[in-house]
Protein backbone atom coordinates (compact mmCIF):
# COMPACT_ATOMS: atom_id res chain seq x y z
CA UNK A 1 0.00 0.00 0.00
CA UNK A 2 1.61 3.08 -0.96
CA UNK A 3 2.42 5.49 1.71
CA UNK A 4 0.49 9.70 1.57
CA UNK A 5 3.61 10.91 2.32
CA UNK A 6 4.33 11.20 -1.55
CA UNK A 7 1.02 12.82 -1.51
CA UNK A 8 1.00 16.40 -1.57
CA UNK A 9 -1.18 19.54 -0.77
CA UNK A 10 -0.15 23.36 -0.92
CA UNK A 11 -1.82 25.25 2.04
CA UNK A 12 -1.45 28.78 2.54
CA UNK A 13 -0.55 28.55 6.24
CA UNK A 14 0.18 32.05 6.89
CA UNK A 15 -3.62 33.12 6.14
CA UNK A 16 -4.94 30.48 8.16
CA UNK A 17 -2.98 30.11 11.14
CA UNK A 18 -2.13 32.98 13.45
CA UNK A 19 -0.16 33.45 16.81
CA UNK A 20 -3.70 33.37 18.60
CA UNK A 21 -4.82 30.18 17.35
CA UNK A 22 -3.72 27.32 19.28
CA UNK A 23 -2.12 24.38 17.70
CA UNK A 24 -2.57 21.46 20.19
CA UNK A 25 0.13 19.00 19.13
CA UNK A 26 0.73 19.62 15.66
CA UNK A 27 2.85 22.54 17.35
CA UNK A 28 5.99 20.24 17.33
CA UNK A 29 5.61 19.18 13.69
CA UNK A 30 8.64 20.15 11.21
CA UNK A 31 7.64 22.32 8.70
CA UNK A 32 10.21 23.05 5.39
CA UNK A 33 10.83 26.86 5.53
CA UNK A 34 12.74 28.72 3.22
CA UNK A 35 14.41 32.05 4.78
CA UNK A 36 16.70 34.87 3.65
CA UNK A 37 20.46 34.39 4.15
CA UNK A 38 19.90 36.43 7.50
CA UNK A 39 17.47 33.75 8.48
CA UNK A 40 15.52 36.83 9.72
CA UNK A 41 11.98 38.33 8.55
CA UNK A 42 9.03 36.38 7.12
CA UNK A 43 9.54 32.03 6.79
CA UNK A 44 8.40 31.03 2.94
CA UNK A 45 6.62 27.91 1.52
CA UNK A 46 8.74 28.31 -1.70
CA UNK A 47 12.11 29.72 -2.77
CA UNK A 48 10.08 31.86 -5.90
CA UNK A 49 8.05 34.16 -3.55
CA UNK A 50 8.19 37.26 -4.84
CA UNK A 51 9.29 38.58 -1.49
CA UNK A 52 12.36 36.01 -1.22
CA UNK A 53 13.51 36.07 -4.63
CA UNK A 54 14.23 40.44 -3.28
CA UNK A 55 17.19 38.75 -1.03
CA UNK A 56 20.88 37.44 -2.26
CA UNK A 57 20.66 34.27 -1.04
CA UNK A 58 18.06 32.03 0.64
CA UNK A 59 18.18 28.68 2.91
CA UNK A 60 15.72 25.96 3.56
CA UNK A 61 15.37 25.15 7.23
CA UNK A 62 13.02 22.71 9.58
CA UNK A 63 10.98 24.41 11.55
CA UNK A 64 8.45 23.54 14.63
CA UNK A 65 5.17 24.58 13.10
CA UNK A 66 4.69 26.30 16.82
CA UNK A 67 7.39 28.66 16.57
CA UNK A 68 7.28 28.90 12.67
CA UNK A 69 2.80 30.40 12.60
CA UNK A 70 4.24 33.66 13.58
CA UNK A 71 6.82 34.66 10.80
CA UNK A 72 4.91 32.53 8.35
CA UNK A 73 4.29 34.61 4.48
CA UNK A 74 0.82 35.00 4.13
CA UNK A 75 0.86 34.61 0.40
CA UNK A 76 2.76 31.27 0.08
CA UNK A 77 1.40 27.98 0.02
CA UNK A 78 3.46 24.93 1.98
CA UNK A 79 3.20 21.62 0.41
CA UNK A 80 2.12 19.10 3.07
CA UNK A 81 1.62 15.24 3.04
CA UNK A 82 -1.56 14.61 2.89
CA UNK A 83 -2.13 12.65 6.21
CA UNK A 84 -0.16 15.88 7.69
CA UNK A 85 -2.35 16.39 11.18
CA UNK A 86 -1.80 20.18 10.26
CA UNK A 87 -4.64 19.87 7.11
CA UNK A 88 -7.65 18.79 9.44
CA UNK A 89 -7.11 20.99 12.26
CA UNK A 90 -6.53 23.67 9.70
CA UNK A 91 -10.36 23.00 8.10
CA UNK A 92 -11.04 23.45 11.67
CA UNK A 93 -10.16 26.72 11.97
CA UNK A 94 -11.20 28.06 8.68
CA UNK A 95 -14.45 26.43 10.28
CA UNK A 96 -14.25 29.13 13.02
CA UNK A 97 -12.50 31.74 11.59
CA UNK A 98 -15.21 31.90 8.64
CA UNK A 99 -17.62 33.02 11.43
CA UNK A 100 -15.79 36.54 11.46
CA UNK A 101 -17.35 37.19 8.11
CA UNK A 102 -20.68 37.49 9.04
CA UNK A 103 -19.81 39.66 12.48
CA UNK A 104 -18.21 42.24 10.05
CA UNK A 105 -20.70 43.31 8.19
CA UNK A 106 -22.11 46.75 7.43
CA UNK A 107 -25.20 47.28 9.48
CA UNK A 108 -28.29 47.79 7.63
CA UNK A 109 -29.40 50.87 6.62
CA UNK A 110 -32.24 52.79 6.81
CA UNK A 111 -33.59 51.32 3.64
CA UNK A 112 -33.79 47.81 4.79
CA UNK A 113 -35.13 48.74 8.35
CA UNK A 114 -37.63 50.12 6.36
CA UNK A 115 -38.66 47.65 3.86
CA UNK A 116 -38.59 45.09 6.90
CA UNK A 117 -41.22 47.37 8.86
CA UNK A 118 -43.44 47.59 5.58
CA UNK A 119 -43.13 43.60 5.44
CA UNK A 120 -44.15 43.35 9.15
CA UNK A 121 -47.19 45.38 8.88
CA UNK A 122 -48.47 43.66 5.63
CA UNK A 123 -47.96 40.27 6.38
CA UNK A 124 -49.38 40.70 9.75
CA UNK A 125 -52.82 41.08 7.96
CA UNK A 126 -52.03 38.25 5.68
CA UNK A 127 -50.09 36.50 2.88
CA UNK A 128 -52.22 38.36 0.48
CA UNK A 129 -54.09 41.56 -0.12
CA UNK A 130 -57.18 41.82 1.32
CA UNK A 131 -60.22 41.62 -0.85
CA UNK A 132 -61.65 44.90 -2.17
CA UNK A 133 -65.75 45.79 -3.38
CA UNK A 134 -66.71 46.27 -6.16
CA UNK A 135 -67.44 49.42 -7.40
CA UNK A 136 -69.91 50.17 -10.08
CA UNK A 137 -68.37 53.52 -11.17
CA UNK A 138 -65.41 52.92 -13.95
CA UNK A 139 -63.13 55.47 -13.18
CA UNK A 140 -62.91 54.10 -9.60
CA UNK A 141 -62.54 50.33 -10.79
CA UNK A 142 -59.61 52.05 -13.13
CA UNK A 143 -58.72 53.30 -9.74
CA UNK A 144 -58.96 50.53 -7.58
CA UNK A 145 -57.11 48.19 -10.51
CA UNK A 146 -54.17 50.32 -10.15
CA UNK A 147 -54.19 50.54 -6.15
CA UNK A 148 -54.45 46.96 -5.68
CA UNK A 149 -51.89 46.16 -8.73
CA UNK A 150 -49.33 48.46 -6.11
CA UNK A 151 -50.79 46.05 -3.06
CA UNK A 152 -50.21 42.88 -4.72
CA UNK A 153 -46.44 44.14 -5.48
CA UNK A 154 -46.01 45.01 -1.69
CA UNK A 155 -47.11 41.79 -0.27
CA UNK A 156 -44.59 40.10 -3.09
CA UNK A 157 -42.20 41.45 -1.50
CA UNK A 158 -43.34 41.13 1.48
CA UNK A 159 -43.01 37.96 1.13
CA UNK A 160 -40.00 37.73 -0.65
CA UNK A 161 -38.18 39.36 2.44
CA UNK A 162 -39.03 37.17 4.63
CA UNK A 163 -37.49 34.28 2.20
CA UNK A 164 -34.53 36.33 2.50
CA UNK A 165 -34.69 36.57 5.80
CA UNK A 166 -35.35 32.81 6.75
CA UNK A 167 -32.40 32.14 4.53
CA UNK A 168 -30.02 34.03 5.88
CA UNK A 169 -31.15 33.23 9.48
CA UNK A 170 -30.64 29.43 8.65
CA UNK A 171 -26.91 30.16 6.54
CA UNK A 172 -25.45 31.55 9.92
CA UNK A 173 -27.29 28.73 11.87
CA UNK A 174 -25.51 26.39 9.69
CA UNK A 175 -21.80 28.11 10.09
CA UNK A 176 -22.21 28.58 13.64
CA UNK A 177 -22.98 24.64 13.99
CA UNK A 178 -20.19 23.98 11.44
CA UNK A 179 -17.77 26.01 14.11
CA UNK A 180 -19.40 24.11 17.36
CA UNK A 181 -18.90 20.55 15.38
CA UNK A 182 -15.07 21.51 14.68
CA UNK A 183 -14.37 22.90 18.11
CA UNK A 184 -15.91 19.33 19.47
CA UNK A 185 -13.08 17.59 17.62
CA UNK A 186 -10.51 19.77 18.72
CA UNK A 187 -11.54 21.28 22.29
CA UNK A 188 -8.23 23.20 22.83
CA UNK A 189 -9.52 25.68 20.25
CA UNK A 190 -12.64 26.33 22.25
CA UNK A 191 -10.94 29.18 24.15
CA UNK A 192 -9.78 30.87 20.96
CA UNK A 193 -13.08 30.22 19.29
CA UNK A 194 -15.52 31.18 22.36
CA UNK A 195 -15.72 35.09 21.65
CA UNK A 196 -16.30 34.68 17.78
CA UNK A 197 -19.27 32.26 18.85
CA UNK A 198 -20.50 34.30 21.49
CA UNK A 199 -20.96 36.87 18.96
CA UNK A 200 -22.33 35.03 16.61
CA UNK A 201 -24.81 33.33 18.40
CA UNK A 202 -25.93 36.76 19.70
CA UNK A 203 -26.89 38.02 16.16
CA UNK A 204 -28.13 34.96 15.06
CA UNK A 205 -31.00 35.20 17.81
CA UNK A 206 -31.26 38.30 16.46
CA UNK A 207 -32.01 37.40 13.35
CA UNK A 208 -34.38 34.69 14.88
CA UNK A 209 -36.46 37.15 16.39
CA UNK A 210 -36.67 39.05 13.02
CA UNK A 211 -38.23 36.46 11.03
CA UNK A 212 -40.31 35.75 13.57
CA UNK A 213 -41.57 39.21 13.58
CA UNK A 214 -42.96 37.82 10.00
CA UNK A 215 -44.65 34.88 11.33
CA UNK A 216 -47.85 34.68 12.57
CA UNK A 217 -47.95 32.04 15.64
CA UNK A 218 -51.26 31.06 14.18
CA UNK A 219 -49.72 29.29 11.26
CA UNK A 220 -47.39 27.87 12.93
CA UNK A 221 -49.91 26.34 15.19
CA UNK A 222 -52.34 25.10 12.66
CA UNK A 223 -48.92 23.14 10.82
CA UNK A 224 -47.99 21.59 14.10
CA UNK A 225 -51.44 20.59 14.18
CA UNK A 226 -51.60 18.88 10.79
CA UNK A 227 -49.02 16.90 12.59
CA UNK A 228 -51.04 15.14 14.59
CA UNK A 229 -54.11 14.66 12.11
CA UNK A 230 -54.58 10.93 12.07
CA UNK A 231 -54.20 9.99 8.12
CA UNK A 232 -57.52 10.00 6.06
CA UNK A 233 -59.01 6.67 5.28
CA UNK A 234 -60.02 6.32 2.00
CA UNK A 235 -63.38 5.80 0.59
CA UNK A 236 -64.83 6.11 -2.65
CA UNK A 237 -66.77 9.57 -4.46
CA UNK A 238 -68.28 9.89 -7.17
CA UNK A 239 -66.00 12.63 -8.40
CA UNK A 240 -62.95 9.90 -8.31
CA UNK A 241 -64.53 8.06 -11.54
CA UNK A 242 -61.98 9.47 -13.89
CA UNK A 243 -59.36 8.37 -11.97
CA UNK A 244 -60.46 4.29 -11.99
CA UNK A 245 -58.05 2.35 -10.20
CA UNK A 246 -55.64 4.81 -9.44
CA UNK A 247 -58.24 6.68 -7.40
CA UNK A 248 -56.62 4.99 -3.79
CA UNK A 249 -52.90 5.68 -4.95
CA UNK A 250 -53.67 9.40 -5.80
CA UNK A 251 -55.77 10.08 -2.89
CA UNK A 252 -52.98 9.03 -0.51
CA UNK A 253 -50.15 10.99 -2.38
CA UNK A 254 -52.76 13.89 -2.32
CA UNK A 255 -52.42 13.73 1.79
CA UNK A 256 -48.76 12.83 1.43
CA UNK A 257 -47.61 15.68 -0.52
CA UNK A 258 -49.89 18.17 1.37
CA UNK A 259 -49.53 17.11 4.65
CA UNK A 260 -45.86 17.33 4.21
CA UNK A 261 -45.97 21.18 2.93
CA UNK A 262 -48.15 21.99 5.80
CA UNK A 263 -46.61 20.97 8.23
CA UNK A 264 -42.97 22.27 7.35
CA UNK A 265 -44.66 26.22 6.11
CA UNK A 266 -45.45 29.03 7.70
CA UNK A 267 -48.00 30.03 5.80
CA UNK A 268 -51.78 29.63 5.26
CA UNK A 269 -53.14 25.89 5.00
CA UNK A 270 -54.83 27.23 1.64
CA UNK A 271 -51.60 27.66 0.05
CA UNK A 272 -50.33 24.07 -0.12
CA UNK A 273 -53.52 23.58 -2.34
CA UNK A 274 -51.54 23.48 -5.67
CA UNK A 275 -49.72 20.19 -4.30
CA UNK A 276 -52.83 18.75 -4.35
CA UNK A 277 -53.62 20.02 -7.62
CA UNK A 278 -50.50 18.42 -8.96
CA UNK A 279 -50.94 15.06 -8.06
CA UNK A 280 -54.36 14.90 -9.31
CA UNK A 281 -53.33 16.63 -12.77
CA UNK A 282 -50.29 14.14 -12.80
CA UNK A 283 -52.51 11.19 -11.98
CA UNK A 284 -54.45 12.23 -15.30
CA UNK A 285 -51.83 12.86 -17.59
CA UNK A 286 -53.43 14.07 -20.94
CA UNK A 287 -57.07 12.78 -20.23
CA UNK A 288 -59.69 14.56 -19.73
CA UNK A 289 -62.96 12.67 -18.83
CA UNK A 290 -63.39 13.59 -15.47
CA UNK A 291 -60.86 15.83 -14.48
CA UNK A 292 -62.67 18.61 -13.95
CA UNK A 293 -64.69 16.46 -11.47
CA UNK A 294 -61.77 15.05 -9.43
CA UNK A 295 -60.82 18.55 -9.14
CA UNK A 296 -63.62 19.78 -7.40
CA UNK A 297 -63.49 16.61 -5.17
CA UNK A 298 -60.34 17.07 -4.18
CA UNK A 299 -60.80 20.90 -3.51
CA UNK A 300 -63.35 19.77 -0.75
CA UNK A 301 -61.65 17.15 0.70
CA UNK A 302 -58.43 19.66 1.49
CA UNK A 303 -61.09 22.03 2.54
CA UNK A 304 -61.85 19.15 4.89
CA UNK A 305 -58.54 18.58 6.14
CA UNK A 306 -57.92 22.08 6.79
CA UNK A 307 -60.94 22.59 8.98
CA UNK A 308 -59.47 19.43 11.30
CA UNK A 309 -56.30 21.10 11.16
CA UNK A 310 -57.77 24.53 12.67
CA UNK A 311 -60.31 22.95 14.72
CA UNK A 312 -57.31 21.02 16.58
CA UNK A 313 -55.43 23.96 16.79
CA UNK A 314 -58.02 26.05 18.26
CA UNK A 315 -58.74 23.18 20.96
CA UNK A 316 -58.33 24.44 24.27
CA UNK A 317 -55.38 22.91 25.92
CA UNK A 318 -55.14 22.21 29.61
CA UNK A 319 -52.04 20.74 29.54
CA UNK A 320 -49.20 22.37 31.49
CA UNK A 321 -46.30 23.52 30.12
CA UNK A 322 -43.52 20.81 30.43
CA UNK A 323 -39.76 21.91 31.07
CA UNK A 324 -37.74 19.82 28.96
CA UNK A 325 -34.10 19.39 28.28
CA UNK A 326 -32.05 18.10 25.11
CA UNK A 327 -28.69 16.94 26.03
CA UNK A 328 -26.26 16.70 23.67
CA UNK A 329 -23.53 14.41 25.89
CA UNK A 330 -20.12 15.72 24.68
CA UNK A 331 -18.06 12.97 22.24
CA UNK A 332 -14.97 11.49 22.65
CA UNK A 333 -11.66 13.26 21.86
CA UNK A 334 -9.70 11.39 19.26
CA UNK A 335 -8.39 14.21 17.11
CA UNK A 336 -7.59 14.06 14.17
CA UNK A 337 -9.98 11.72 13.44
CA UNK A 338 -13.69 12.69 13.59
CA UNK A 339 -15.31 12.07 17.34
CA UNK A 340 -18.03 9.17 18.16
CA UNK A 341 -21.11 11.24 18.98
CA UNK A 342 -23.98 9.45 20.43
CA UNK A 343 -27.74 10.65 19.45
CA UNK A 344 -28.77 13.26 21.28
CA UNK A 345 -31.79 12.65 23.51
CA UNK A 346 -34.24 14.66 25.18
CA UNK A 347 -34.98 14.46 29.15
CA UNK A 348 -38.44 15.63 30.93
CA UNK A 349 -38.53 17.87 33.99
CA UNK A 350 -38.92 14.82 35.27
CA UNK A 351 -35.78 12.97 34.70
CA UNK A 352 -37.31 10.41 32.22
CA UNK A 353 -36.07 9.88 28.64
CA UNK A 354 -38.91 10.25 26.51
CA UNK A 355 -41.34 13.15 25.34
CA UNK A 356 -45.09 12.01 26.56
CA UNK A 357 -47.84 12.46 23.92
CA UNK A 358 -46.37 12.93 20.83
CA UNK A 359 -44.15 15.99 22.25
CA UNK A 360 -40.78 14.31 20.26
CA UNK A 361 -42.69 14.95 16.97
CA UNK A 362 -44.21 18.63 17.78
CA UNK A 363 -40.78 19.48 19.33
CA UNK A 364 -39.52 19.27 15.97
CA UNK A 365 -41.29 21.85 14.47
CA UNK A 366 -40.60 25.11 13.34
CA UNK A 367 -37.40 26.61 14.08
CA UNK A 368 -38.48 29.92 14.26
CA UNK A 369 -39.89 29.25 17.56
CA UNK A 370 -36.63 27.28 18.71
CA UNK A 371 -33.00 29.40 19.97
CA UNK A 372 -30.00 29.04 17.81
CA UNK A 373 -27.80 26.42 18.35
CA UNK A 374 -26.42 26.39 22.13
CA UNK A 375 -22.43 26.12 22.38
CA UNK A 376 -22.89 24.00 25.65
CA UNK A 377 -24.24 20.52 25.94
CA UNK A 378 -27.74 21.31 27.07
CA UNK A 379 -30.81 23.40 25.98
CA UNK A 380 -33.62 23.95 26.81
CA UNK A 381 -37.67 24.40 25.80
CA UNK A 382 -40.83 25.21 27.09
CA UNK A 383 -43.46 22.67 25.02
CA UNK A 384 -47.37 21.49 25.52
CA UNK A 385 -48.45 18.42 24.31
CA UNK A 386 -49.98 18.68 20.41
CA UNK A 387 -49.19 22.67 20.28
CA UNK A 388 -45.96 22.65 18.86
CA UNK A 389 -43.03 24.31 20.53
CA UNK A 390 -43.55 27.52 22.67
CA UNK A 391 -44.66 30.95 20.46
CA UNK A 392 -41.97 33.23 19.16
CA UNK A 393 -40.65 35.96 21.32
Amino acid sequence: MSSTRDELRHVMLGSLFTPEVPLGSTRDILITCHVSATRKGKLHGSPECRTLRSAASANQIDVPFGEAVARLCPSCRWPLPTDSLILPLGAAVSEVDSLAIWLDRESKDEEDLKAGRDAAIALAAGEYPPRATESGDEEEKDDDEAGRDEEWERYDRARNFRSRRHEHWRRLHSYLTRSNEAVSEYPFLAPWADGLQRRLATVLDEERRAFAALVKPIRLLEAAAVRILPEPKFSPNPGFAGLGAEAEKTFRRAWYEWSRRAIWSWRRLEDQDFSVYTVVNDAFGRRRKGKPEAHAAFRRITADWIRQAREEAGRPISTPWQLMAVEAPPPRQDPPQRAETRPPHLVGSSGHRHLPGGLQSEGRHHSAARSPPRRRATARMRLRQHAGPAPCS
